[in-house]
């Protein structure tokens, strides 16, 4: 009897509306929040002229919002909701309706996290704030063209080896080979790793050094020249220095 493997992309069709308890809580941050002041986020996050990446966000709501931690829920609430809208191809309407749905589970009820009086009151409120805004779509397309470029890389190794060269007999080692392997591990289009292994000669070692090098060299001109020009640079993985990860 042969195996079968199922691959699901997106959540697993589990029965029932699944709505997060964490993005209730977020949500429910808006509740203590006066209209005019969600208005004025709205008005900020609407204007704002660059990439609107998590960073990003939260400047911008802490410069109308005191509270850090208020600052931090409303900044998850617009980014996961905005992914989540995004992934799904779905309105903050439809999204509105599932959550109302998934208040209708007993079981949901009895965890006295929302009440169909504040869901009523997160209507008005969360149309307000969550919106398709032009810097969050400028993030997402500068996301989506960094990840169609090519696999996304996970893993870069070079394994350094001895390889020992024998006799006919295979009694006597007559001579040792230094042997370098490089490895190249991808996120595939399934998600899935996929590795490529290469044998690099000591003369290919430097090359792929002096590569690097250049590339290096070239990107900081590039990033030189962009800030030069007063082009914003999309603060993705693609663009991300090691002590910004």
């Amino acid at each position: 009897m042969s195996d079968t493997v199922l691959y699901i992309r997106g959540g697993f069709p589990f029965p029932g509306v699944e709505i997060p308890d964490g993005l209730i809580r977020d949500a429910k941050v808006l509740l203590g929040l006066d209209i005019e002041l969600l208005e004025s986020v709205r008005h900020s996050l609407e204007t704002y002229e660059g990439f609107l990446d998590r960073g990003a966000l939260q400047q911008v709501l802490a410069s109308r919002i005191e509270d850090p931690e208020l600052c931090r829920a409303l900044g998850r609430l617009i980014v996961n909701i905005d992914e989540h809208l995004r992934r799904t191809s779905r309105t903050i309407e439809q999204l509105l309706q599932q959550i109302e749905q998934w208040l209708q589970e007993e079981e949901n009820q009895q965890k006295g996290l929302l009440s169909a009086e504040e869901l009523e009151e997160l209507r008005g409120r969360m149309q307000l704030v969550i919106r398709p805004y032009p810097g969050l779509n400028r993030q997402a397309k500068a996301r989506r063209l960094s990840e169609a470029t090519g696999l996304p890389l996970e893993k870069v190794d070079i394994i350094c080896d001895l390889r020992p060269v024998f006799d006919k007999d295979r009694e006597n080692v007559e001579g040792i080979i230094p042997y370098t392997t490089l490895r190249i591990v991808c996120t595939g289009a399934d998600g899935l790793p996929v590795a490529l292994d290469a044998v690099l000669s000591q003369q290919d070692v430097a090359q792929l050094a002096k590569a690097s090098s250049d590339a290096q060299k070239k990107l900081a001109k590039l990033k030189a020249l962009l800030h030069e020009k007063k082009l914003p640079i999309p603060h993705i993985d693609m663009t991300m220095e090691d002590e910004e990860r």
